[in-house]
Formats: C-alpha cells, structure tokens, sequence
C-alpha cells in the first residue's frame, strides 16, 4: 500500500481523540483523588533527577507518544474491509468511553455543586454496581440478547424489528427490576436497620437522603442501559449479517448487511466522504466509523424512551420505600406497571361500553375508573418506539426529535412529582 501523509494524518487524529477520551477514566482508574498531587509531584522529582531522566521521559513520553505515532501504520496496512471493520470497533471503543466519561462527569459536578447529596448518590451507585443482583441482571439481559438472533420468529421479513422489539423491552425491564430492587433494599433496609438514623444525626437532611439515593440508583441504571445498549448495537448489526439480508441494516424496511466490505453507506456519509476526497483507506476507515455513528444515532431514540420508563417506575419504588417493605414495593411497581399500559385501552374499553350502554351503572364506573387511571399513572406506552418501528414511511428527523424531546420532558416532570410525593411521605416517617 502506499503511503500517504494525509491518510497517515487523519488516522493521528482519530488515536488522539480516542487518548483524550481516555484520559478522565484513566486518571480514576490509575490514580486516587489524594494521590494524584503526589504522584505527579513524584512524577517531576524523577525527572529532575540526573539518573532517571532518561528512563522518566521513555516511561512516560516517549513510549506512548511512539504508540501513538506508529499505530496508524497498522491501521492503514489492511484492505478495504479490514478498514472498514476496524472504523465499527473505533467507533465502539469511544462510544464506550464517551458514556464513561459521561457518568464521571456527572459525579464531578454533583460533588462540586451538591456535596452531600452527591456523596450519598456516589454511595448509593456503588453500592448497586458491586451487588451481585447487578451483574446477575445484567448476565441475563446480555444472554438473551446474544441468543435472540438465532431464534426464528416466522415473521415473513420482520425479524429485524421483532429483534429491536424484544432488545429495547429487555434492557428496560432489567434495568427496571434492578431499580426496584435496589430501591428497597438501600432504603427500606436503611430505615427498618436504623441505618438512616445514624445518617440524619448528621447535617444531612431528609431530602439529601432520598434524593441522592434516588440519582445513585438511577446512575446505576444507567450503566446497564449504557453496557447492553452499545451490546444491543453490535446484535443489531449481526443480525441481518446473520440472515444474509441483501439490503443494509440501516434500511431494513425493504428487506441487511452482507458484508462490511459489501455495504453502502447512507447518503449524508456518502455525501460527506465526497466532499472530503481523501485516500481510499482512510475513506474506508471513516466510512465504518460513519455507519456505526449512524447505527448508535438510530439505536438512541428508543433507548432514551426506555431510560425515561425505567426513571419513573425507579422514582415510583424509591417514593414508596419510605414506607413500605420491599415485597409489598415490587408488587406495587409491577401493578402499576402494567396498569399505566393498560390505562389507554381501559378508556376506550369505556368509552365504547359507555356508549352502548348510557346509563347503565356498570359502564359509567367503568369509564370514570379508566379516566381515573388514565389521569393519575403515567402515560408509559407514550415512551414505547414500536409504533415508530412499524410505520411505512419514514417519521421527519425534527418532528422525531420533537416527541423524543418532549416524552422525555414529560418522563423528569411525572419523576419530580413522584419524588415529591415521596419526600412529603418520608418527611413524616418516624426513623427512631
């Protein structure tokens, strides 16, 4: 192959955008908070010293700024499909750590902004992520979704959204059964083991309390939707690879990867290799990070709904942990659940009865039960993508992105009414 420098230099780039969205984990993960200071300072005495100056500077600089530098020579010495390939694991690979960063981030600013609600929530999420009910959960949502594409579904061509189907309602209903759980356990437990009065007996008040509880378990959540979500992406690509579809996974309505080598890409990609005319590996190295940008954007929606679910029946389990035990919490969650599903087919059931039958008794309380429902439990089949899944005609990106913003709107104003709720019932609890 021959070398070229612009070639050589957009593969530099990609390596260094991966090395700089490494460096938050990596500096939580190869230095604690008090010795940062220390090891940096200790850092720079070696360095001034006269003896280890040269192992220093090799340790430290020159081994992985030569990493850095020769790496793209691998990545440019393979074909075209081998390119391609490895622009889908490139993408993967800082989709990954972009989430990590993400929820570091969002403990930074906690404990910058909110200290002692974001020490409880930094608690309470490390306390859920090192349960074994975590990884449990997490064992079984990753199995079925491994084996969910070898399994026939005698669909005549729509295996491709029954797969979706069953992928978005497996990670919401792990990371919902998870909420649950860990809802009653941290904080029933906390409040029936006197755990709680030892907390409160600090400057530490109510709302701290369950608030930062609430947003460690939801964070813990997260991580599951974050891991089986970027899983989901790779089943979703295996699957028409697996059925040897003639059409690309991303227009699955006609008929979906062959090969990566064999796959056109969409037309905004397209559009934008054109416009760009660089060398033909670097074409084929951005062209598989384009399409996996493309399968996370089109994956995103449906996981965004899902997140949003599962926070409201998480703020649900968390509200009524502060007054009930953790058996009695699941069935209310797992009742509710299902009611809040049910509620729009309850109207219209209502609806209709009421009309065949106006003054009957039997058909107005039915109807004012079904409104009643309808009105005070959360709208949960607004925050389903299927009906979206299903349509024949492609929904407009900004009309899409329009009902993703305001269902998710609506998901953090039903979660603060429900905390609300929730705090003016532990605000009465007697912990003693």
């Amino acid at each position: 192959m021959t070398f070229s420098t612009t070639a050589y230099l957009v593969t530099l780039f990609l390596l260094l955008i991966q090395l700089a969205a490494a460096l938050p984990w990596g500096i939580l993960v190869f230095f604690r908070r008090e010795g940062l200071l220390r090891s940096l300072q200790k850092w720079g005495d070696n360095l001034r010293t006269s003896g280890q100056m040269v192992r220093g500077l090799a340790s430290y600089v020159l081994l992985p700024l030569a990493g850095v530098l020769l790496a793209p020579l691998l990545f440019l010495s393979g074909a075209s499909g081998t390119l391609e390939a490895i622009g889908y694991f490139y993408g993967a690979v800082l989709q990954i750590q972009l989430l990590i960063d993400a929820f570091i981030a969002v403990f930074v600013l906690l404990l910058r902004y909110w200290p002692k609600g974001g020490a409880i929530a930094l608690a309470a999420f490390r306390e859920g992520v090192r349960q074994p009910m975590f990884w449990l959960l997490f064992g079984v949502a990753f199995a079925s979704l491994t084996i969910s594409p070898f399994i026939p579904y005698w669909t005549f061509g729509e295996d491709f959204l029954v797969i979706r189907e069953i992928g978005y309602d497996t990670i919401l209903l792990i990371a919902a059964v998870f909420g649950a759980l860990a809802a009653s356990m941290s904080i029933s437990e906390e409040i029936e083991g006197r755990t709680a009065v030892t907390l409160m007996s600090k400057p530490v008040s109510r709302r701290h309390f369950l608030i930062g509880k609430f947003l460690g378990i939801i964070l813990a959540a997260g991580v599951l939707f974050a891991l089986l979500g970027t899983y989901f992406e790779g089943i979703t690509l295996f699957k028409p690879w697996w059925d040897k579809s003639d059409q690309p996974w991303w227009n699955q309505q006609n008929t979906s990867i062959v090969m990566p080598t064999e796959t056109p890409a969409p037309p905004w990609i397209m559009d934008l290799l054109h416009r760009w005319a660089l060398p033909g590996a670097t074409t084929d190295l951005l062209r598989g990070i384009g399409l996996w940008t493309h399968l996370m954007l089109d994956i995103a929606p449906g996981l965004i709904l899902g997140f949003s679910q599962a926070m409201v029946l998480i703020a649900i389990a968390v509200s009524l942990a502060t007054r009930v035990p953790m058996v009695v919490n699941l069935v209310a969650v797992v009742v509710l659940f299902f009611l809040a599903h049910l509620a729009p087919v309850l109207v219209s059931i209502g609806y209709q009865a009421q009309r065949a039958n106006p003054g009957a008794a039997v058909s107005q309380i039915l109807f004012f039960m079904a409104q009643l429902f309808d009105l005070v439990l959360p709208n949960l089949e607004s925050f389903r993508l299927e009906p979206a899944l299903l349509q024949e005609t492609p929904i407009p990106p900004l009309d899409f992105a329009q009902y993703l913003a305001s269902v998710s709107l609506y998901g953090v104003l039903y979660t603060s009414i429900v905390l609300l709720f929730g705090l003016i019932l532990f605000e009465d609890r007697d912990l003693a």
